[in-house]
């Protein structure tokens, strides 16, 4: 600390959301230029990816700032549990049909209309008969687009509807279609898994056929030539440039499996979409749930690498995060209290009396390389200092609570994957800041096991626990270690050296997944500091901090 300032211990350099912290992004926001690569609607970079807490929230944020011609939409509005509920949606699901090319045709029927409104400034007010509207349909009658004329002049009267109406809308008419289509069964579709055993396997093999027959004659291929037309009619400027956003799509809209079927509908039809020049659909996703939607949609000749083109992955490099605090701290300081110039260094504490240890570097060990671990950590620094400064003492205090807070964090986070995470990570209570794979067998092993053992919710790690209960198990101890590792090393908890050769590699820096070969091999793990305080890990020599520290 360099200069002789005041500041209130609630001071805070920033909210952790991005919707409550816009006073700041709209000032304190750092560009590595994703934000250029998303503007631009030839980059294909449509899928900003990152994990909880990278920033993506607040790229949609300055994007949505940064574009005149723009709309928002929140799956929340577009009602996706009303097809858990519905009749013809579980009569499908029933009969073991795939919903991929409806889920698709809803996206795009849905993108397309929000798309014109916003094109031709369309609201809510107008009716199907507008002026505006009526033009538009002109021009596909003019110019011989039968198909596009007739689908507009279909949806015409509903062209206004809200969007979880038009799904409603839509999700009626495939029933009418079906119920049309299976003629006298049609009362099927209301009899559910138990009113199908009721039907002789020929007639069931007889009803799929012509349900599948249903969706494959959807109105995709329909609108596979709409999107050809509107891009030679509505979006053919080049000093017109539209986007469509959409965030949330990790929150609890709809049960997971649902969630997982339309996301990844949704991506397909970014694809898709790019054939029109001047639009762009730009969404934000946590790492861990894009791998749970191509998990859980993972069909034949899928191959994940087709989708890298449209990923942006969002990375932070120590001093981009050191200028992102710096900017922050300035400008709360001219919020609050002086238009001088303030920075890190004056508010933190000199290096360690042993070690020479920098406090901004203390900091950045203990955090996933993200805005959002290091601004919480910053603010429980302001919280716990005292006689306005921060002390070594002050960094040590703040270091348990937040510790503490990143462990219930991270379960928040990877609850999806593994709701078995924090009876997980009790394999490493206790333990050494780096351990051996021989150190996590025994005792504490034993009682994971037992632990997960007793889980109803399935991931990989409760999986290989219950099967080595079984009476005629091979699974060794050696093999359930290894799945605990691949967990922990995904989720950021640890890192591991594979040889005594080469450097420990973490999920947040280097490879983002390690394989179960890849965990045998490992000589040597790591486990990260952000946690030592919270799992009671025993510290390093170097770690340990001697009474002139606390000053």
């Amino acid at each position: 600390m360099t200069k002789n300032i005041t500041f209130a211990k609630d001071l805070r350099i920033g909210e952790l959301d991005a919707e409550a912290d816009s006073k700041l992004l709209d000032s304190c926001f750092i560009d590595n230029g994703y934000l250029e690569q998303l503007i631009d609607v030839k980059n294909p970079k449509s899928i900003i990816l990152g994990r909880t807490g990278s920033g993506k929230s607040a790229l949609l944020y300055k994007l949505e700032k940064s574009v005149s011609k723009c709309k928002r939409l929140d799956p929340h509005d577009i009602s996706i549990k009303f097809l858990e509920h519905s009749d013809i949606i579980n009569f499908f699901e029933n009969l073991d049909i795939k919903l991929d090319l409806f889920y698709r045709m809803l996206w795009r029927h849905i993108i397309i209309l929000e798309l014109l409104k916003l094109r031709y400034d369309f609201n809510n007010s107008f009716s199907s008969q507008s002026s505006i509207f009526r033009n538009f349909l002109d021009w596909f009658k003019d110019n011989n687009e039968k198909k596009a004329y007739e689908y507009f002049q279909q949806w015409g009267d509903k062209f206004w509807l809200e969007t979880d109406e038009q799904l409603k809308q839509i999700t009626s008419k495939l029933e009418s279609e079906t119920k049309a289509s299976l003629g006298a069964n049609s009362q099927i579709i209301k009899a559910g898994a138990e009113g199908l055993s009721r039907y002789s396997e020929e007639q069931i093999t007889d009803i799929k056929r012509k349900a599948n027959q249903v969706i494959d004659g959807s109105q995709l291929a329909n609108l596979n030539h709409i999107l050809d037309t509107l891009n030679e009619s509505a979006f053919n400027d080049p000093q017109k440039k539209f986007y469509l956003i959409i965030d949330q799509l990790d929150e609890d809209w709809a049960n997971t499996s649902t969630r997982c079927r339309f996301i990844r509908a949704l991506i397909e039809e970014i694809k898709s979409f790019r054939k029109l020049a001047q639009i762009k659909i730009v969404i934000a996703l946590r790492k861990d749930l894009l791998q749970l939607v191509f998990d859980k949609t993972r069909d034949s000749g899928f191959q994940e690498e087709k989708y890298e083109s449209y990923i942006l992955d969002i990375l932070w490099q120590p001093s981009d995060l050191r200028n992102l605090v710096e900017k922050r701290i300035n400008q709360v300081f001219k919020f609050q209290y002086t238009n001088g110039n303030i920075t890190f260094d004056d508010l933190f504490p000199s290096p360690r009396k042993k070690g020479g240890q920098l406090a901004f570097d203390f900091l950045i060990e203990r955090t996933l390389r993200r805005p959002r671990d290091i601004l919480q950590f910053v603010n429980t620094c302001f919280q716990k200092s005292s006689d306005n400064k921060i002390s070594w003492r002050a960094l040590l205090a703040a270091e348990a609570i937040y510790s503490s807070k990143r462990l219930n964090s991270l379960s928040e986070e990877w609850s999806q994957i593994y709701p078995s995470f924090l009876d997980i990570i009790e394999i490493l209570r206790g333990k050494t800041a780096n351990i051996s794979r021989s150190t996590l067998a025994g005792e504490s092993l034993q009682e994971v096991i037992l632990t997960l053992y007793e889980y109803n919710e399935t991931d990989t790690c409760i999986e290989i626990c219950k099967k080595i209960m079984e009476p005629k198990s091979t699974i060794k101890e050696s093999e359930i270690i290894s799945q605990l590792l691949v967990a922990l090393y995904k989720t950021g908890t640890i890192g591991i050296k594979i040889s005594s050769l080469e450097t420990f590699i973490w999920s947040y820096i280097d490879q983002p997944n390690i394989t179960i070969g890849e965990a045998k091999r490992a000589t040597s793990i790591k486990i990260h500091k952000m946690l030592h305080r919270a799992l009671d890990i025993v510290l390093e020599q170097t770690d340990i901090y001697s009474n002139e520290d606390y000053i």
